[in-house]
């Protein structure tokens, strides 16, 4: 059940033919009860707002029309996609950013998103977090986010191949071609990174938050061999996704 008690101030039209074509996933990183998030949301000053906030008790309450550009994103970038908010819907989750989701809030999560999905057409592969779509700015939903778990439920992908590995070669980090490779796999994907052919600030960045999504064990920006091997996976099944709708 979604509750349509509040709506907040803090948003504006889409950008004109503008497409919906993400779902953006946050936490709300503060320690605050649940009606004072909702207030912070309605407060206009905040100029912060999302279509969707799911309480810990799985409560879901629509704050803005879906028909409407909610203010989650902020300067975001996904698959060349520059204004994410004209682009996608925001769906934030009551969470401090150091506790576990609860049981409920997933299993209202995911009959949401399925059900914005079929109505909206949106793809598997194109629900994201915010720390995708703001490499270096921002880190929600978090290590603690079950991506694995939503795979399970056919939203994404989450590859099985182990994250243990941490092994690295330090020759890579100054081997211009297999930098141009991972930054190439990375925008690929859709992350916001340039070949630059250099293991610079923003390929770091880059793959920290590729790791938070897919090799969540460790979010160290290193080259390991587990990254390496789960970033060739996921951007080869991603391309298989693509090409196949």
């Amino acid at each position: 059940m979604i509750s349509y008690k509040y709506q907040s101030p803090n948003y504006n039209d889409r950008a004109q033919n503008s497409k919906i074509e993400f779902i953006i996933i946050h936490y709300t990183g503060v320690e605050m009860e649940f009606h004072q998030v909702i207030n912070w949301f309605l407060n206009k000053e905040s100029r912060v707002s999302c279509h969707f906030l799911i309480d810990k008790s799985g409560d879901i309450c629509n704050l803005v029309d879906i028909s409407k550009r909610a203010w989650h994103a902020g300067q975001s970038s996904w698959n060349n996609c520059l204004d994410i908010n004209s682009h996608s819907i925001g769906i934030e989750l009551h969470n401090s950013g150091n506790e576990d989701f609860t049981p409920l809030q997933l299993k209202s999560l995911v009959k949401l998103l399925k059900e914005l999905m079929s109505d909206n057409g949106i793809k598997s592969w194109d629900i994201l977090g915010h720390s995708d779509v703001s490499i270096g700015r921002k880190i929600d939903p978090g290590i603690k986010f079950p991506w694995h778990q939503l795979a399970k439920d056919k939203i994404g992908f989450f590859s099985n191949l182990s994250q243990e590995n941490f092994d690295t070669d330090v020759s890579d980090k100054n081997n211009q071609h297999i930098i141009e490779d991972i930054q190439c796999k990375l925008m690929t994907i859709g992350y916001g990174v340039k070949k630059s052919g250099v293991f610079d600030a923003q390929t770091v960045a880059g793959l920290k938050a590729f790791q938070r999504h897919w090799r969540p064990k460790s979010v160290s920006g290193r080259l390991d061999v587990s990254t390496k091997q789960i970033l060739t996976e996921v951007c080869e099944k991603l391309c298989e996704f693509r090409t196949q709708h």
